[in-house]
């Protein structure tokens, strides 16, 4: 790998992830579908690249994205016919038809979330005119301040709801916002409000629907809740998520060193230089990796650069393409060097998010990457 090729650059380890979806398949008693959650480019693992690496590894039963633009990408990627893919956003009648009419929206594979009666009705109308049928889930919320479909307005619909000929009600799900909290009390009643609903469908129609609620941070404390399908994303990646489960991180991200110099400080180093009065010489190593290649990690206040066996800071405020490091009596560093941004001692997502005092709900965002950063899976 020569520094022409690959300047920066993230690697995502296809063991890492298989052992993580065995860790959490090995905490349920039965062996429901896997969702795997890919949206947000895949927790910023790149989204077509690693719905491929999942693919070829026959790892997901299905998988879910946030956005309509993260759909449409998945139908054009290179996966097979049979691989579902579950919008958990919800998507105005309108945008849903004319994906169907420009080719973009594969209505075999593609299965769109309803939040509501009137969504479901106006999706219906559009489909009949149409003459199309439309796969959907419908979301339930057990709280009353929820986005979804209330459980006794769901139980008193039902038969309406599945009368509706141009919609294939295939799911029924819930995400609890509840998931990360501490009070597992809280969480089990609603829980148990969700499973009441279930007990409550028709049987004629339950035969039909894959129902689901378990996330990453209530797979490991409330496996019994598995139902159908189980949808996962931190966990699968590796990250915290409220479980002292022994998951490996999935991505590292790596930059290759391409200048190292001596260079006085009154020399600026970014566009807002802190230390350009002082006096004396530094040495600077530079990696051409700035906060837009990974913009979460690279702002925050406490970075380090792992380069060999020992951790630098950087020299100044970062740029959007590069990151000047302070190897400042270190003669070792040379060009060439490979410095670790994360993923490795000193730098692993855990170290990063306590430096930053950053709480282990928001792992995921030290993992947002641009595009721009070439990913690579081992």
């Amino acid at each position: 790998m020569s520094m022409m090729q690959k300047s920066a650059w993230a690697e995502v380890s296809a063991k890492a992830v298989e052992h993580n979806i065995r860790t959490v398949k090995e905490s349920l008693s039965k062996a429901p579908r896997f969702c795997a959650v890919v949206k947000a480019d895949a927790y910023g693992h790149g989204l077509t690249g690693f719905a491929r690496m999942l693919e070829e590894r026959h790892l997901a039963d299905m998988l879910a994205v946030g956005k309509l633009s993260e759909l449409c990408k998945l139908m054009k990627a290179d996966l097979p016919e049979d691989l579902q893919v579950l919008l958990l956003g919800t998507v105005p009648a309108d945008e849903i038809l004319a994906g169907i009419s420009s080719g973009a929206i594969n209505l075999e594979r593609a299965i769109f979330s309803v939040y509501g009666k009137e969504q479901m009705q106006e999706l219906h109308t559009a489909a009949k005119q149409k003459g199309i049928t439309v796969k959907v889930h419908i979301r339930i919320d057990v709280w009353d301040s929820g986005m979804g479909m209330g459980p006794e307005e769901f139980l008193t619909f039902q038969k309406e709801l599945f009368s509706l000929e141009n919609l294939q009600i295939c799911g029924v799900y819930s995400h609890l916002y509840t998931s990360y909290s501490e009070d597992k009390e809280v969480i089990k009643e609603e829980l148990e409000k969700f499973a009441s609903l279930e007990r409550g469908i028709l049987p004629e129609y339950r035969k039909q629907l894959t129902v689901h609620v378990l996330n990453s941070a209530l797979v490991f404390k409330f496996p019994e809740y598995a139902f159908d399908m189980i949808r996962i994303g931190t966990a699968m990646y590796g990250l915290p998520c409220g479980t002292d489960a022994a998951l490996i991180p999935a991505m590292k991200i790596y930059a290759t060193v391409f200048d190292v110099r001596e260079v006085s400080s009154s020399v600026p180093l970014s566009y807002q230089s802190e230390q350009a009065s002082g006096t004396g010489g530094r040495r600077i190593a530079r990696i051409m990796c700035g906060y837009w290649d990974s913009p979460l990690l690279l702002t925050q206040k406490e970075i380090r650069i792992r380069i060999g066996d020992k951790l630098f800071r950087p020299a100044d405020e970062i740029c959007m393409d590069n990151l000047c490091i302070d190897v400042t009596g270190e003669d070792t560093v040379k060009v060439g060097d490979v410095a670790v941004l994360m993923g490795e001692d000193g730098v692993t997502i855990n170290e990063i998010l306590m430096r930053n005092n950053i709480h282990y709900v928001h792992s995921e965002w030290m993992c947002m990457t641009a595009g721009r950063l070439e990913k690579t899976y081992l």
